[in-house]
């Protein structure tokens, strides 16, 4: 009877065992994926603002453009809105770049 308990008792804690492993496995991988998808969110977050940002800056240039035709004067400011507009691009290109990244690890 003390053998048999003893088994039972091993076989317990065996079981106790794997399932406190299991648990804790699934728990890092649950807390590892909430991570990366806060992660993509705000990524996804920041190229929406710079897009925006963009956007602005191609209307400023357009703006621009058109009053510089219409006074028949030089443009102002154009070297430091293409300087807005390419620093956007190439943020934005990186950010996908890592968000790209982060999709093929998942």
């Amino acid at each position: 009877m003390h053998k048999m308990t003893d088994d039972l008792t091993k076989m317990f804690q065996e079981f106790m065992e794997t399932a406190e492993r299991t648990v804790t496995e699934g728990s890092k991988k649950i807390v590892e994926r909430i991570d990366s998808e806060k992660q993509k969110a705000e990524i996804r977050s920041e190229i929406g603002h710079l897009s925006r940002d963009l956007s602005k800056a191609y209307e400023l240039l357009g703006r621009e453009y058109y009053s510089a035709k219409v006074t028949q004067t030089p443009m102002h400011g154009e070297a430091d809105i293409f300087d807005k507009i390419r620093s956007k691009e190439k943020l934005i290109e990186l950010y996908n770049e890592k968000l790209d990244r982060l999709e093929a690890e998942n």
